[in-house]
């Protein structure tokens, strides 16, 4: 009978053979010049594999192992049952049009440590050809029906690809390292091609047939939320907890709002606040000062320690990726980056509606989100602690933990004054409701209840977005089943463990110790860092 240990060096190994292109993002050397193989062999052989290392794993006596262990065999266990359902339940080659396409691969190569920089862009290029032919085989099969969304967003991205690889020699870190231009022009043609025709498969053959749902069902949500989220919650009480905040969350904005504009209405109010904001072309730029200075004001306060090295880069969302991110996000760096240079990514703006939804409010209230307290600190300082950086931990993330952290960070900025005018209360509680929506969202579209055009209606109604706007974050919710109600889940459980340790310590309580010490475990299941860091 294998250890734990050997068990996961075994594994592992055997894992990124099978998924090179995931391997960069935990560190792990050897494979940045692969694509993976989507062919009937390697999905006989992947599909395998799982089911086999479940069993295996499951023979793995649990006696002796440590408390971090213990958590990282959960997790593993938790992660291999998922894959055990979702392999048993369909083929996902023949549901996801964007499985194949390529730039997501080389783009990551432009931006984390690696080895060979340039070989491995243009060994990833020349092997993009044939991952998109295997789409188009595996897609041409009669069962192949994906929901229309899919086959629409991955023509939208494939779009934002080819103006991807147009950009792409003049990256600065590609700029630095590239010596056979011949080559490596040679080899973004044909792949500019291979789109192409992919693209044309997707309009002409595949989207007239794309009649599937993206809705997993419940037998699926339940899955996702005991065995990635390790909750006690099934979708129903879920339901009902983005239900009541919603509506608490509702009164309580009508009463800032009533206190800035009185007699004015949610809407008119947000209408204002929206009205002040920076011109598009200086967008980026306010970004990165509002990150500068929330950064600086948790350094002053000694709200959360810092890791020994971390550095934020506030860039344009790539192209391939804007169908799907309509305001900003994050991409942390990898565990293994010496500086740890996470990258904070902002839509450019296209319309005039759009640049409200950036007015100086929001965007100061998205940068602490982001940046400090939020994602990036919170991912660089996993990554600076070997137990909650391990591969179990590093890729079972929750985003009960890692959206929850992020929305209370919000809370957390005003409670200690940074964010301190009505004007960020209103936008915060009004990013709340926002996130009580994605439970409600999340809960009946992939149970079936609601339509993507309903829940589009329901977001612009709410949050007074363009619809433009709302039909991006639905799109990003549509592919991530369980995802998008993390982030008011965790913030209610965020401030209820606090609030439990204040009471237990008394004036012993330290915010900053309280933070560390949620942090210490990584971005995993909040339930599980509960048990193993809060509970005696």
């Amino acid at each position: 009978m294998p250890t734990f240990e050997k068990f996961c060096e075994t594994f592992f190994q055997k894992y990124f053979t099978l998924h090179p292109t995931d391997a960069i993002h935990y560190g792990i050397e050897g494979y940045d010049h692969l694509l993976t193989e989507f062919n009937d062999e390697a999905y006989v052989e992947e599909k395998a594999f799982s089911q086999d290392s479940l069993q295996g794993l499951r023979q793995v006596s649990v006696k002796g192992l440590t408390k971090d262990e213990t958590l990282d065999y959960a997790l593993l266990e938790g992660q291999l049952t998922i894959e055990k359902y979702e392999f048993n339940k369909e083929d996902y080659r023949i549901r996801q049009p964007d499985t194949y396409l390529p730039a997501s691969h080389i783009y990551i190569l432009t931006v984390h440590p690696t080895k060979d920089r340039c070989g491995s862009i243009i060994s990833r290029l020349e092997r993009a050809p044939r991952m998109l032919k295997q789409g188009i085989e595996n897609l041409s099969r009669p069962e192949a029906s994906p929901p229309r969304l899919w086959t629409e967003m991955a023509i939208e991205a494939a779009k934002g690809e080819t103006t991807f690889l147009d950009r792409l020699a003049s990256i600065p870190t590609v700029r630095e390292c590239l010596k056979d231009a011949g080559r490596f022009n040679k080899a973004v043609e044909k792949v500019k091609d291979a789109i192409r025709d992919y693209k044309e498969f997707l309009e002409r053959d595949l989207l007239p047939r794309s009649l599937g749902s993206y809705a997993v069902g419940e037998e699926h949500y339940h899955i996702l939320l005991k065995k990635r989220h390790f909750l006690t919650h099934d979708a129903q009480s879920l339901l009902a907890l983005g239900e009541k905040l919603f509506e608490s969350t509702k009164r309580e904005l009508a009463q800032v709002a009533e206190e800035i504009l009185p007699g004015k209405s949610i809407a008119e109010v947000a209408l204002k606040i929206q009205a002040s904001h920076p011109p598009a072309s200086d967008v980026l730029l306010a970004y990165q000062t509002a990150m500068e200075k929330s950064r600086s004001f948790v350094r002053e306060k000694q709200l959360v320690s810092f890791p020994p090295s971390e550095k934020l880069r506030v860039v344009p969302t790539p192209e391939f990726e804007r169908h799907e991110i309509p305001f900003a996000a994050y991409l942390p760096p990898s565990p293994k980056d010496p500086e740890q240079v996470g990258h904070y990514y902002v839509t450019p703006v296209t319309d005039s509606d759009e640049l409200r939804e950036h007015n100086w409010v929001s965007l100061e209230n998205t940068s602490v989100h982001e940046s400090y307290p939020g994602h990036h600190l919170q991912f660089t300082v996993a990554n600076s602690i070997r137990e909650s950086s391990t591969l179990p931990r590093l890729m079972n993330e929750s985003s009960v933990f890692y959206e929850g952290w992020a929305l209370y960070c919000e809370q957390l900025m005003q409670e200690q004054g940074f964010l301190n005018t009505k004007e960020h209360r209103f936008v915060m509680l009004k990013d709340r409701i926002w996130r009580a929506l994605r439970i409600i969202i999340d809960v009946k579209t992939q149970s079936g209840r609601l339509s993507y055009d309903e829940a589009t209606d329901l977001m612009v109604r709410e949050l007074h977005f363009p619809r433009s706007q709302a039909q991006g974050d639905l799109n990003w919710y549509s592919h991530s089943p369980a995802t998008p109600m993390g982030y008011a889940l965790g913030w209610s459980l965020i401030n209820r463990i606090r609030e439990q340790q204040k009471k237990k310590l008394g004036s012993r309580f330290s915010l900053r110790d309280f933070h560390d010490r949620l942090l210490s475990a990584g971005s995993i299941s909040l339930p599980l860092v509960e048990k193993r860091h809060f509970s005696e």
